[in-house]
């Protein structure tokens, strides 16, 4: 009896030992970190979806608008510190608005000739700049970016890069890239993690007006090597940022709203092999005759709904994001 008791008690124990064991495997924390490889090749594609309904002069304005980039990322070396300089070159884009002054469509997957108004984005095709980037997403510098932007204004003589709201205008200029790439890829925590932990990163950035964004990343899961990531934020305008200008007048974007999406990364690179998400942002524009203000010459009230897909990975897409 008492030898039954004691193999008894053993297995409960073993039992509990294999429990812990499994448990805290389970819950193991990971460093979650951009490790791209010297030499190899990487290839990397997003799809913004835009909806802006605003009302001009008691008539309500629909724009519909659609922006398509692929990059192959060749990564020409890595520091001791895993530092990563890398050349993007400008391998797809996709262009297509419609609304009350205009309507184009353009893929070059599809078209090999560009339509007015998307000349710009034809144009970027085969050029490359180069991005040395930190493990955790920050971009240390860019180079390249003023010779792109001259081959691209060479190429598209007609296209006006000038105006803010251009968004080819935004991929020419190399504060705003550093800004757009670290919103995108600056997700990475600073420490390691385990699922149901969360990290969070307040952001100033500058795609046509500036932003304050406030993230928060939780790590939900973790599952044959993919790391499963919720990410919400919330976007208000900065006050201190300077107005837009645009044909003559000053404008103050007063928009502010949320953003949710859900990120897949592979756990050993840290690629994001899905980000897909959508933001929502309302408010108005305040128009004024001169960057000093006062924007009291007319209120345009808008709403900005935002779907996005942004994909990596070491194969090129077989098939076009739709």
């Amino acid at each position: 009896m008492a030898v039954r008791q004691g193999y008894g008690t053993f297995l409960v124990a073993a039992l509990c030992l294999a429990t812990w064991m499994l448990c805290g495997h389970a819950a193991a924390a990971v460093r979650l970190e951009l490790k791209l490889d010297k030499g190899k090749t990487y290839y990397e594609r997003s799809l913004i979806e835009q909806k802006i309904t605003q009302e001009v002069m008691g008539q309500q304005q629909v724009i519909n608008l659609a922006i398509g980039i692929g990059e192959k990322l060749d990564v020409l070396e890595v520091d001791q510190q895993g530092n990563m300089r890398v050349r993007h070159t400008y391998i797809r884009s996709k262009f297509k608005q419609t609304g009350p002054m205009m309507a184009v469509d353009y893929d070059s997957a599809q078209h090999a000739t560009a339509p007015a108004g998307a000349e710009a984005f034809a144009a970027l095709l085969g050029l490359s700049y180069t991005m040395r980037i930190t493990p955790r997403g920050e971009v240390l510098d860019i180079t390249g970016i003023e010779e792109l932007a001259k081959t691209v204004r060479e190429k598209a003589p007609n296209a006006d890069l000038s105006a803010q709201g251009n968004p080819v205008a935004a991929l020419l200029d190399a504060q705003t890239v550093k800004s757009m790439t670290e919103n995108s890829l600056g997700v990475y925590p600073d420490r390691p993690v385990a699922p149901g932990d969360s990290w969070t990163r307040t952001r100033l950035t500058k795609q046509g007006t500036a932003m304050i964004t406030q993230h928060q990343w939780t790590l939900q899961k973790l599952e044959g090597g993919v790391a499963t990531v919720s990410s919400t934020s919330t976007l208000k305008p900065d006050p201190n940022g300077p107005p837009m200008e645009m044909q003559g007048m000053a404008m103050k974007l007063d928009l502010s709203g949320t953003q949710e999406s859900t990120i897949q990364m592979a756990e050993k690179t840290g690629l994001m092999k899905t980000n897909e998400g959508h933001q929502m942002l309302k408010g108005q524009i305040r128009i004024g005759s001169s960057p000093q203000g006062p924007f009291d010459m007319m209120a345009i009230p808008m709403t900005i709904e935002t779907k996005f897909m942004m994909e990596m990975g070491d194969r090129m897409w077989e098939k076009e994001a739709k």
